[in-house]
């Protein structure tokens, strides 16, 4: 009882802190591209954290961005990550990812990472209801199942200036097929910043996102069979994402590239992110 009351006294705490730092700022942050990019597991959002955000709120009908990233351990070697996010009607979106991760102990450890988001109109505040649902380590032995309900909560600020976007999430992990389930709640929040736009537009993102969970329950690296090691000590994220839509010759379409350094926290689990996600409206 008291580990609760504390989680959410801090909870409360970062958010009083949150909404004196960012909501007395005018709410000037642009809807572009870099702010609709794609979380390496195919939902709108960071890097891990998925935002409040629709990958094609502008469209009346639909929107499809394709992406792939490699997630590259020193000492494990690398994930290789394709996703498709379709957006509809401008508050829903669905997305898929496949994750080829390496033999770890001759086991298989694939994974297929679904998603679906409803955006819920607020105003200057873009909110999300959103569910993952994880088939993790297919065809191996130790196959089981992840599943993730969430909300999602984005809203513009300036930071120094700078155009920004603050988003915060609360989910719960459930687990079958194997995997006991417990009462920890997710949590995880993160900042897209416009770096330095009077020298570079509105192309160059730098986003950190922290979180008690990953891209998925199976992240890579693993940890040589340990699963979700974001659960014991959070996940710190950190990058630049350019965004080229905002290039004249690419306004049309959604260009984003990410570099991403990954878990920075934790030895073993360091890793580095190199992918990109080209986007159309339907």
């Amino acid at each position: 009882m008291k580990k609760s009351f504390l989680f959410f006294s801090l909870i409360f705490a970062i958010l009083i802190f949150l909404q004196s730092v960012f909501m007395p700022a005018v709410l000037t942050a642009q809807t572009g591209s870099g702010f609709r990019g794609q979380s390496i597991n195919g939902a709108t959002g960071l890097f891990s954290v998925p935002s409040g955000r629709i990958g094609w709120s502008e469209s009346d009908k639909a929107g499809l961005d394709l992406g792939y990233r490699a997630v590259i351990n020193y000492d494990a070697g690398a994930s290789h990550i394709p996703a498709v996010t379709l957006s509809l009607f401008r508050f829903m979106e669905i997305s898929a990812a496949f994750d080829t991760q390496p033999l770890v102990y001759n086991r298989n450890n694939n994974d297929l990472l679904l998603g679906i988001k409803f955006g819920i109109p607020a105003g200057d505040t873009s909110i999300a209801l959103g569910a993952n649902v994880q088939l993790l380590n297919l065809g191996g032995p130790g196959n089981y199942y992840a599943y993730q309900p969430y909300i999602a909560i984005t809203y513009a600020g300036n930071f120094f200036s700078m155009n920004a976007e603050t988003t915060i999430v609360f989910g719960k992990t459930l687990y079958s097929n194997g995997r006991e389930n417990n009462s920890d709640i997710d949590f995880g929040m993160g900042f897209d910043v416009i770096l330095f736009p009077d020298v570079f537009d509105d192309i160059v993102h730098l986003i950190i996102d922290f979180a008690n969970f990953s891209y998925s329950d199976n992240a890579w690296p693993n940890q040589a069979g340990k699963n979700n090691p974001a659960a014991y000590r959070g996940i710190l994220n950190a990058g630049l994402r350019i965004d080229l839509s905002a290039v004249s010759a690419f306004n049309k379409y959604k260009f984003l590239i990410d570099f991403i350094f990954n878990d920075l926290f934790d030895a073993g689990s360091r890793s580095f992110t190199a992918g990109a996600v080209f986007g159309l409206n339907l």
